[in-house]
């Protein structure tokens, strides 16, 4: 059944994204928070126009069959009041897609490059903690078919063979043999991220991490992990910990990341950690950079904006003006990017504290027990 769809303008779209009133004032600064950063506003199809998300720039140009652009106010035409702004989807969508379709923009998402950034993203020669990964013989078809997992029209661009050339150039360890079912069969040994850990990975997504992994403009990602107070052993609450570090690595591509390994999500952000009673098991993490206060320490003295990683609002804090003091300390910290496993969610600092209070009330909601290391 068709259904008629409300089509916002550009700088409405952006108000909502940074949780701003659309007022022709908020109009203005939202267009200049967004020129100033890697992101623009757009909207996928499923969604529809009304539900505007941050996407990398580079990105949107790449991608013009998955990522909808919002109409420029016309000059010449007044804003219409909200309940007369209805307009067919397919009158807007015709118009704006004409701008950039061209095949040579989605494929550069499949060049060689993005292709084998994605294997390796999956696979592994060694790891540190190889419980949270499925080591085994992987042939060349194997690894196709993961990477196609997470780029579905991965045929369309490259072959089962020449995916293989690329394989033997780019580090992945020499091939052996090994007889299944009678038959020798070639393939890698090699570590597989466990699918718990990989998540809900859709193209789009991988896109997102892929901006998310340009540090070209003076942005680093900064992971923070929180594990509350309980009574397993030590042993499991470091593997809990370390899977969630992982899953920042791989899901966010953070560059530090830090952990609370004991606390509850209602303690205030800047006071944790001060004493060194964890500081043990803080050291023992792989890839943790530190506590809090180590996390706190850095965010003050970088000169990079930062965009701070969490595993669910609950990952960083549920009392929304704990975050809102932290923000205020820190005032490097540009963004906080929510991983909610079946989607990356980004808050923007602007929002958060001079928006709307929707955002920040985000973090006083929790519906049952999440599961930050799965």
């Amino acid at each position: 059944m068709a259904t008629s769809k409300s089509i916002i303008t550009r700088d409405e779209a952006l108000c909502l994204v940074l949780d701003m009133v659309p007022t022709d004032t908020n109009k203005r600064k939202a267009t200049k928070i967004m020129e100033e950063s890697p992101f623009d506003v757009v909207y996928l199809s499923e969604l529809g126009p009304l539900r505007p998300i941050a996407m990398g720039k580079a990105i949107i140009d790449k991608n013009p069959y998955t990522y909808k652009r919002y109409p420029q106010t016309p000059p010449a035409i007044p804003i219409l009041p909200e309940d007369n702004a209805i307009l067919e989807s397919n009158d807007y969508s015709s118009d704006s897609d004409s701008k950039s379709t061209s095949s040579g923009e989605t494929s550069n998402s499949y060049s060689p490059t993005a292709i084998v950034s994605i294997a390796k993203s999956l696979f592994f020669t060694e790891v540190d903690n190889e419980t949270l990964f499925d080591y085994d013989m992987y042939t060349t078809t194997d690894m196709y078919n993961e990477v196609k997992k997470v780029l579905p029209r991965l045929q369309q661009y490259t072959t089962v063979s020449k995916f293989g050339r690329w394989l033997a150039t780019k580090n992945f360890g020499p091939q052996t043999t090994k007889r299944i079912a009678g038959k020798p069969v070639q393939g890698r040994k090699l570590y597989r991220v466990k699918e718990a850990l990989i998540g809900t990975m859709v193209e789009g997504g991988s896109a997102f991490r892929h901006e998310m992994n340009n540090n070209n403009d003076g942005w680093i990602n900064v992971g923070y992990v929180r594990k509350t107070p309980g009574k397993e052993s030590d042993k499991c609450r470091r593997d809990l910990l370390n899977a969630m570090i992982t899953k920042l690595q791989n899901r966010c591509f953070c560059q530090k990341i830090y952990a609370s390994v004991s606390c509850k999500s209602d303690s205030p952000i800047l006071e944790r950690d001060f004493s060194d009673d964890n500081k043990t098991m803080v050291t023992s993490l792989t890839g943790c950079d530190g506590d809090a206060q180590d996390m706190i320490q850095f965010v003050s003295h970088t000169t990079k904006r930062v965009r701070l990683c969490v595993i669910s609002y609950a990952g960083l804090s549920n009392v929304p003006d704990d975050v809102q003091l932290f923000l205020k300390s820190c005032k490097m910290i540009k963004m906080i990017v929510v991983d909610h496993d079946h989607h990356i969610e980004c808050l923007y600092r602007h929002g958060i504290l001079h928006g709307k209070q929707e955002s920040l009330h985000l973090f006083k909601s929790r519906i049952g027990c999440v599961k930050r290391a799965k």
